[in-house]
């Protein structure tokens, strides 16, 4: 037991119970193993404002962090705190082992009421050995000088889920898909992607047909004037309309596919700022996107990889990204932050590292990648841009579309070379080439031609954001 605790259970003369088990970070695999009720299992939650006043919330394993209703009761909104600042609180505990006790820490506290329901509560005392119970009588005594209110609700995921989710349970996967269904956040295609959708699929759709829906939104529209006359396609002449930017330099498909992945994005509300905002993520998408296609087309097998949907599964691929932003933009301030303190990290270990309270860890756990791939899925777009947002980590995946998967993988090792992406600093090695479609010398050659268009990408990157 951690020894603030339990100095303060001796002055208090609080009784108490020490339940040692074996060496067991996982506390819902632990209640499980037990036999505990995640209902009688008391967690804390380390908040603070951004004014830097710090708070416990404390609340059952079994339910979720309600933080608006937290803001409306204390008049004041919180952020999570992240692994390194939890811990400066704690210095007596093992990481992840904090007991739910703010006094010996000095720490102002709140306590959900559902945790007086129970006979007795179980917690972590400071150690990853040993649990801490207490009858409600001495619970009592032990909570008696903090306040206490409705602040949390029932989780919709059983306490197992994270560990079955670290396994890759199918069955868990599918439950946090169905969960995602059930989220009344979870955005539609926007009306001008459908229709860019449609007249893909269509033999009929001419260019006065696509440039005509490009054109019902002037930021699209510019955003496809201003591709086409990027260096990048040595196009010389003017420009006057987006039938132009269609006929004479982009042609079709391709401007179909940009005008589809910048109509896609504005399905979702995502600060600009930060590794993971909408400024980052149009720089990532941009170059992916770019160096996709300039990849294939140095591949040249249009039977197996066509370069304009590379450059849709390059532009999209992360999707995933902004839908955690538009869903929980509490943990996404707190990703962002994780990012931003360890660049050596990548997304997706932190990801599966993130401790928060409530539900919105399991989605986060799902991870960006799958994420992404579901939205995708759901709205339709191509098998190829959903199984590359899918399986964009994934080097072992060989279904459908795993030629398109495996060029944004190389995409995203290559760009990792040059600081951009998520990757962390572990995404950047090349020890090993595992590309059967082009050398390593090939690929590098391209690289460095689209890294001298970083000027033009950037801006564009930059306008697309705003």
């Amino acid at each position: 037991m951690a020894e603030s605790l339990r100095r303060y259970l001796q002055k208090k003369a609080v009784e108490f119970r020490v339940h040692p088990h074996v060496l067991e970070t996982s506390l819902s695999k632990l209640c499980d193993e037990m036999g505990i009720d995640p209902e009688q299992t008391a967690v804390p939650v380390l908040l603070r404002t951004q004014k830097q006043a710090f708070l416990m919330a404390i609340l059952p394993l079994s339910r979720s962090l309600d933080l608006d209703r937290l803001a409306a009761l204390l008049r004041r909104e919180f952020l999570y705190l992240d692994e390194a600042e939890t811990s400066a609180w704690f210095l007596d505990s093992e990481p992840g082992a904090e007991p739910p006790v703010a006094e010996p820490y000095d720490l102002p506290c709140i306590i959900d009421r559902s945790l007086f329901d129970q006979p007795r509560i179980f917690m972590r005392g400071g150690s990853h050995r040993a649990l801490v119970s207490f009858d409600i009588a001495n619970l009592t005594k032990l909570y008696q000088s903090y306040p206490k209110a409705v602040i949390s609700n029932p989780s919709v995921f059983s306490a197992a889920t994270s560990d079955a989710l670290a396994a890759e349970d199918p069955r868990t996967i599918t439950a946090i898909y169905n969960a995602l269904d059930k989220l009344q956040r979870l955005p539609p295609i926007p009306a001008m992607a459908l229709r860019l959708l449609e007249q893909a699929s269509s033999p009929e759709s001419t260019a006065a047909d696509l440039a005509d829906t490009i054109e019902l939104d002037p930021s699209v529209a510019a955003q496809v004037m201003r591709y086409a006359g990027s260096p990048y396609f040595g196009y010389r002449g003017n420009l006057d309309s987006v039938q132009d930017a269609i006929t004479r330099v982009l042609g079709f498909e391709l401007v179909s596919n940009i005008a589809l992945g910048i109509a896609s994005s504005k399905a979702f509300s995502v600060p600009q700022q930060g590794p993971l905002g909408l400024r980052a993520f149009w720089k990532h998408a941009l170059y992916s996107a770019v160096l996709a296609q300039s990849l294939a087309r140095k591949i040249n097998r249009p039977g197996v990889i066509n370069p304009a949907r590379a450059y849709l599964c390059g532009l999209l691929h992360n999707l995933g990204v902004l839908l955690m932003g538009h869903l929980f933009p509490q943990e996404f301030r707190l990703l962002n932050h994780e990012l931003e303190r360890y660049p050596q990290r990548s997304l997706q270990d932190i990801e599966r590292s993130l401790v928060i309270g409530g539900d919105a860890q399991q989605f986060i756990r799902l991870g960006h990648d799958h994420m992404g791939g579901y939205l995708l899925e759901k709205w339709n777009l191509p098998e190829a841009v959903s199984v590359c947002a899918y399986h964009h980590h994934d080097d072992e995946y060989e279904g459908e579309c795993s030629e398109y998967a495996s060029l944004i993988r190389l995409s995203n090792l290559l760009l990792a070379q040059k600081g951009i992406g998520d990757a962390g600093l572990a995404g950047a090695e090349l020890d090993e080439w595992g590309n059967e479609f082009i050398t390593r010398e090939d690929a590098e050659t391209v690289l460095d031609k689209v890294m001298e268009l970083c000027p033009e990408l950037d801006n564009l990157a930059d306008n697309m954001a705003a």
